[in-house]
Formats: structure tokens, C-alpha cells, sequence
């Protein structure tokens, strides 16, 4: 296992076995999440991309970037052309703008001369807001239920520049904006084919523009491209996962799989980056 991991370029530091084996399931869960069983389940590739790279979270983002992009890709061949194009236009030019914020934040996280402590409480923040925001987007959910609210949500510009900038700062310093864009696409009434094509063809432009900062920072080095090859298989295994689960799902149970993944996943990183925090 050692030589394996030194020859794909994992640092020293890096626990081969733990890298091995939650690495290859961060890459499962996001293939399943990106091909079709809910957004909301990719949430949790990152944490265990960053417990997998010894809670380096710069190598963490940079080796999921490739993973996501070449789900992107994976997911494309088969949602082709049953996307909802209004939408898309509505959300990229926020998109961009909230990249290019995530970028500024990224440089200064990684680059911008802040310690180990510096950094990883910003980790945490981060964390803590995205379970936050996931937390209140299932409790949204609940009070449409409970008021039987059905009515079919029609975004305007503004919607979508703030859900777009919202999901593209978050996706450029975690890759967990699905709950924002969920919140965001459930609501409108479109049919789950519809809702994950989608979200596909929008974190591939979002995933294509974060390559510059992500390149411009160095947090694609020769070592975590390398790295990424070892998750090629995994990749694989959940893209099929997601496709078979996908077709398996009526529409009424995936969007509540989508909401109660939301519940689960939001007070998990309440819960652990709050401690952190607490006890820094």
C-alpha cells in the first residue's frame, strides 16, 4: 500500500490505507450524487475527502475538483439535452461572480499567508454555514408540507443571481452547494429527470470555470492529479450507482430523499465543525 500511494503521489504524511479507502468512497458518493441520487448525498464527499488527505483541505478540494469534473462528464452522456435552459441562464452569471469570490477567499485561506490555525478555522466556519443553510432549507421543506403549499416557484433574475453566487462561492471552497441549488430547483415543480439534468449541466460550467483559481492557487499539483487516478474506479461505481438508483425512485420519494439527506447531513457538520470551533 505504500509504494501504491507513492507512486500516485500521496504525501507521506498521508495515511495510505485511510486515503485508499475513504477517498474511494467520498468518490463513490459523489459519482452517485452527480449521476442522479440527490445532490444532497455529494455533501458529504468533501468532509471525507479531508479526513482521507489527513485533514489537508487544500489537497482535499484540489483532488475532488478532477473527480467532479469527470463526473460532469459521466453524468452529461446521459442527461443530455433534458436540462431546463432558463434556469441554467438565470443562475451561471451569479455563478461566475460567486466563483470569483470563492477564489479571493481561497487565497487567502491557502496563500494569503494565514497559519495552520488560521486555516482550518475557516475550514470549519465554512462547514458550520453549509450545515446551517442545509439545516434550514429541510425546515423550509417541512413548513411547505405542513401548510400543504404547492405552489410551482417561478424564479426571476434576482433568485437566480443569488442562488447562482451563493452555490458558486460555496462550490468553489467545499464543492457543497447542492442544497443551495436543491432550495433553489425543487421548488419549480420539474420532473426529477428535468431537476438532475439540470443541476448537471450546471456544476459542469461551474466546475469548468473553478479549473482558473483552482490552477491559478496550485491546488491542482502534479501529485493530486496523479492521486486522482486512484479514485477512477470508484468514480465509476457510483456514477452506475446513481443512474441505478436514480431509475428506482419515484418522483414524490426522491425529492424527500433530497430533504431528509439535507436534515441528516446539515447538524452532522453543525455539530463537528461547532465543536471544533469550541474547543480551538
Amino acid at each position: 500500500m505504500l509504494i501504491l500511494g507513492q507512486f500516485f503521489g500521496v504525501p507521506g504524511q498521508v495515511d495510505q490505507t485511510t486515503f485508499l479507502i475513504v477517498g474511494s468512497l467520498a468518490a463513490i458518493l459523489m459519482g452517485a450524487a452527480k449521476s442522479g441520487f440527490g445532490g444532497s448525498v455529494g455533501m458529504l464527499a468533501t468532509p471525507l475527502m479531508i479526513l482521507a488527505c489527513g485533514h489537508d483541505a487544500a489537497m482535499a478540494t484540489g483532488i475532488l475538483l478532477p473527480i467532479l469534473i469527470a463526473c460532469d462528464y459521466a453524468s452529461m452522456v446521459y442527461w443530455w439535452r433534458q436540462w431546463e435552459i432558463r434556469n441554467i441562464r438565470l443562475l451561471v452569471p451569479g455563478m461566475v461572480f460567486g466563483i470569483g469570490v470563492g477564489w479571493i477567499v481561497l487565497y487567502y485561506m491557502f496563500h494569503g499567508g494565514a497559519d495552520t490555525v488560521g486555516r482550518e478555522r475557516a475550514d470549519n466556519w465554512l462547514n458550520l454555514s453549509v450545515g446551517l443553510v442545509a439545516v434550514g432549507f429541510a425546515l423550509l421543506h417541512v413548513i411547505r408540507w405542513l401548510r400543504k403549499d404547492t405552489r410551482v416557484y417561478k424564479p426571476g433574475v434576482f433568485g437566480g443571481l443569488a442562488a447562482g453566487s451563493s452555490a458558486g462561492f460555496v462550490s468553489t471552497l467545499a464543492h457543497t452547494a447542492g442544497p443551495i441549488t436543491n432550495m433553489y430547483l425543487l421548488p419549480q415543480g420539474m420532473g426529477k429527470a428535468t431537476f438532475q439534468a439540470t443541476t448537471v449541466l450546471y456544476y459542469w460550467i461551474g466546475n469548468q470555470v473553478k479549473l482558473v483559481p483552482y490552477w491559478n492557487l496550485n491546488l491542482l499539483s502534479s501529485p493530486v492529479l496523479k492521486a486522482d487516478l486512484l479514485f477512477v474506479p470508484a468514480l465509476l461505481i457510483g456514477v452506475v450507482l446513481g443512474i441505478f438508483l436514480h431509475n428506482r425512485i419515484n418522483e414524490r420519494a426522491f425529492s424527500t430523499v433530497v430533504y431528509v439527506l439535507l436534515g441528516a447531513i446539515g447538524p452532522y457538520l453543525i455539530a463537528t465543525a461547532g465543536y471544533r470551533l469550541w474547543t480551538m
